[in-house]
């Protein structure tokens, strides 16, 4: 039966400043593990994946994948936008979410509000409001496979392929495009949640430190009441900047 609603979360062992930071443990639990335990949680998805290349370096983080219940494919390393086609080509997928491995505290809530709001606003193309008004690490995308084949054809330039959506966001005159903002309760755009470098790691490990229990899942919620109550903690990564698309 056709999925509907795929989840894919796009993960590889490379990386530049912190390399093999997917399979990093926090709590004694591989990272990508962590992600893919929050978003089992997710209400209104059909089918969840990891995408990861053909690249050897790569086949631990299948390994750890797979043992943790997961479903991987494999695809092109640098051609991330043909690897995203792939795997819908393989499990189908008539609206697709891209989430990244290096946000280890994506929120369950964020993605089902942002399914919401996309499946209303009927658009090609929807994201999260990161950085304007979430946090950084909140991040999470949706698109119709309609507009993925689209920028396939389309997209010419490396970066295009190397960046799943780039080509939909930078010509909206060819995709009818949208960002789910943030409420006010969830507008923290000083803090930043992703996994890029050794100083966002350990933010992140202090958030699991203070909260994870494997019995009690958190969320935006309690992570933003955390930081808010903890402001020194947010300075630990104050001066790291996104790496440009």
């Amino acid at each position: 039966m056709e999925n509907d609603i795929i989840c894919i979360i796009q993960a590889r062992m490379g990386s530049e400043r912190l390399p093999g930071k997917v399979v990093k443990e926090i709590k004694g639990i591989p990272m990508i593990t962590h992600i893919l335990n929050r978003l089992k949680k997710l209400s209104k998805i059909d089918k969840l994946v990891v995408a990861s290349s053909t690249n050897p370096e790569n086949d631990k983080l299948v390994e750890i994948v797979e043992n943790a219940g997961g479903v991987v494919f494999r695809g092109s390393e640098e051609d991330v936008l043909k690897r995203y086609i792939d795997a819908v080509n393989k499990f189908g997928g008539k609206y697709i979410i891209r989430v990244t491995g290096d946000c280890p505290l994506i929120s369950v809530e964020v993605i089902d509000a942002l399914i919401e709001e996309f499946l209303k606003a009927k658009l090609d193309y929807m994201r999260v409001d990161v950085p304007d008004s979430f946090s950084r690490g909140f991040d999470g995308e949706i698109f119709t496979r309609e507009a993925l084949i689209k920028a396939h054809k389309l997209a010419k330039e490396d970066r295009y392929r190397e960046h799943v959506t780039l080509y939909m966001y930078e010509h909206p005159k060819d995709f009818s495009i949208g960002k789910m903002k943030a409420k006010k309760e969830w507008n923290r755009p000083n803090y930043r949640l992703c996994v890029d470098t050794k100083e966002d790691f350990t933010l992140v490990e202090n958030i699991y430190n203070a909260l994870y229990d494997k019995n009690n899942y958190f969320d935006i919620d309690d992570i933003i009441k955390y930081l808010d109550e903890n402001p020194d903690l947010a300075k630990i990564n104050q001066s790291v900047s996104q790496k440009k698309a």
